[in-house]
């Protein structure tokens, strides 16, 4: 591997710890919290009036000046109050609705920081969403089912096929992974033709998949049964493959039908048709009122597809159909790529035609650019210094060691460097030991450099997903802490994604996947997120997750002296997510001065178990944005 930087898992020599470290961060969310405070008590002096008076409840601030209280108190878009039931009845008056909650909880609304919302919508009304089959047979019922459904309700029709032009029906499936079903493999092209063999049928698996029927392929113009029709990969992997890319065959050799890894699935989703812009729109609307079910208040939505996505948001907030508070990270094409959009030079050329480094309001602002440095672990695409376990179906076998994106890391510097310079924040999704290892390295030169010319520079960067940041040789807990990098996690990746990942990493390795208590005992800043459409977008699963590192399938355990408490998960759902956005002044804890958002559970949060922490998204019953309510059961 080419570096000018520092070979991976060499030892790196030791720094003087700096005052920028994750204490700073701290202070100043303290500090910003007694302001807010001390301005509304003064104001409290001339009692203003609430709107809406909640109590009899236990309130969760995560204010560390207040941290649990009886009642709240709010007054248009702001918290006007928060104490006892008794304080706060003086702000009672004619027209203030008084609402007793009879023991339930009340929490700051949830900071979603990891998610791509742009599916959740179409999946509540279109699409099939694949997580709760266990076999082969739930994949072709819950498909069987909802083609009969889009049948009875004529919602079938009206796709553009793109490989022809033509229009007519499709049939499309979310989020499996092959680990969660018995057969520990998705069905195949013929058993998927058992649903139907008219309708085209697409099934996108939690990530780099898919799976087609027979009448997908006959759509780009391909025969099983005339050779002549087939492409070069047909018969033979194409040159371009790498780690973790993987035709899965018949027993004559031909595509079954399945295909994972960065590239494999390319070679079918072409013939898949594409929302119109509308419909982006309308799923992005109705993603987010789920999102409100579960307590969530903000989002953050990782990539967006050079301005594609972004601008599916801009439609919503400016045509009143956006909920929820969105921060939005602009997305760009990484490494090598064929397009050379990755290249410095093409970076700076996007960047400098946008004109901004942040733009918007509280509501919706665009701020921060995501990267990629690598695959996945589940996928087999991690880059990683001690190479996967050996599976049958990988071709790599034991000598899979994943891929980066970009290997050369000063080339990676430059593209890094490119975003610093105009302003930019920088978010890199890794996975691997490697990767994460290249992301960390890369990050201090450029910190470096930038804190030299401004020591008080606010640099809020973070890794993304971070699964394997304490291996022997290449860990980077230590120099995450110093540099104040965050840790911008998906804690349901472990419950959901668990069997895949011990799979391809056994359990020593799996025992430090996202070590929890490692990152909080060294001072490194956690915000959570739920990667959906990889995983479900309850956040609740994830908190659960934090407190119990239990996989979904097998119960199993792995890496028990990484668990947290519940306020500690709590927190990288709450003010952890609105510190990782520049926005820990105005919301994330329940602060006088702050927004007023806020999630309301009929359930007392603090005496319950973890299993019924699990299942708390069935428990809020209300959730508000500055004062308005966006949710109530």
């Amino acid at each position: 591997m080419k570096s000018a930087l520092r070979s991976h898992g060499q030892p790196r020599p030791r720094r003087r710890a700096r005052l920028g470290d994750s204490v700073r961060a701290f202070a100043g969310v303290r500090l910003a919290l007694a302001v807010h405070l001390c301005l509304a008590l003064l104001a409290c002096g001339n009692d203003p009036v609430a709107d809406l008076l909640l109590h009899d409840a236990t309130v969760l601030t995560m204010d560390p000046l207040q941290p649990e209280a009886g009642a709240v108190a709010v007054a248009g878009e702001q918290i006007l109050a928060v104490g006892s039931y008794e304080d706060l009845e003086r702000f009672v008056g004619p027209e203030t609705e008084v609402r007793a909650l009879a023991g339930g909880t009340i929490i700051p609304g949830i900071n979603e920081t990891h998610i791509h919302v742009r599916d959740l919508g179409f999946q509540q009304t279109t699409a099939v969403n694949l997580e709760p089959a266990r076999s082969v047979a739930d994949v072709q019922r819950m498909l069987t089912e909802r083609l009969a459904q889009l049948r009875d309700e004529d919602r079938l029709d009206g796709w553009t096929y793109p490989t022809t032009g033509e229009t007519g029906p499709w049939l499309f499936g979310l989020g499996w992974t092959q680990d969660r079903l018995a057969e520990n493999r998705f069905p195949n092209r013929l058993e998927l033709d058992e649903v139907s063999r008219q309708v085209p049928i697409s099934a996108t698996r939690i990530y780099n998949g898919i799976a087609v029927n027979t009448r997908v392929f006959e759509l780009m113009g391909i025969d099983f049964d005339d050779p002549s029709t087939h492409p070069e990969w047909f018969g033979e992997d194409p040159a371009h493959f790498v780690a973790g890319d993987i035709i899965f065959r018949d027993e004559r050799g031909l595509p079954n039908g399945v295909f994972v890894g960065a590239n494999a699935p390319l070679l079918v989703e072409a013939a898949v048709p594409e929302q119109s812009f509308e419909q982006r729109v309308q799923s992005l609307e109705a993603g987010l009122h789920v999102l409100a079910s579960y307590g969530i208040t903000s989002v953050v939505e990782a990539g967006s597809r050079l301005g594609e996505v972004t601008e599916v948001y801009r439609s919503a907030y400016q045509s009143g159909r956006l909920p929820l508070r969105a921060v939005v990270y602009d997305g760009w094409y990484r490494g090598r790529d064929p397009t050379g959009l990755g290249e410095p030079e093409a970076i700076a050329a996007r960047l400098d035609s946008l004109g901004f480094s942040q733009r918007g309001d509280d509501h919706l602002r665009v701020r921060g650019a995501k990267s990629s440095a690598d695959g996945g672990v589940g996928s087999r695409s991690a880059a990683v210094s001690v190479p996967f376990l050996s599976i049958p179906e990988d071709p790599l076998g034991a000598e899979n060691y994943g891929a980066f994106r970009d290997p050369d890391d000063e080339h990676r510097l430059e593209q890094f460097r490119t975003l610093a310079d105009r302003g930019w924040e920088i978010h890199t999704h890794a996975t691997g030991d490697d990767a994460i290892r290249q992301t960390m390295d890369v990050y201090e030169v450029l910190l470096d450099s930038l804190r030299a010319a401004d020591p008080r520079a606010d640099l809020r960067w973070s890794i993304i997903h971070n699964y394997m940041p304490d291996e022997p040789g290449t860990s980077v807990i230590e120099e995450m802490a110093e540099y104040d990098i965050i840790a911008a996690i998906n804690p349901a990746n472990l419950y959901f994604e668990g069997e895949s990942f011990l799979r391809n990493i056994g359990p020593e390795r799996m025992a430090r996947h996202t070590p929890y208590r490692t990152f909080l005992d060294a001072g490194v800043m956690m915000a959570s997120g739920s990667d959906y459409p990889n995983n479900s977008p309850d956040p609740w699963v994830g908190i659960y997750q934090m407190m119990t590192r239990r996989m979904q399938i097998s119960g199993e355990v792995h890496g028990p002296g990484q668990v947290i408490s519940l306020h500690d998960a709590l927190a990288t759902f709450t003010i952890n997510g609105a510190y990782l956005t520049y926005d820990e002044a105005v919301r994330g804890s329940i602060t006088p001065g702050k927004y007023a958002d806020l999630a309301v559970l009929d359930a007392d949060l603090l005496s319950a178990t973890p299993e019924e922490i699990l299942e708390m998204g069935s428990r809020v019953t209300m959730t508000m944005v500055s004062g308005v309510e966006v949710f109530r059961r």
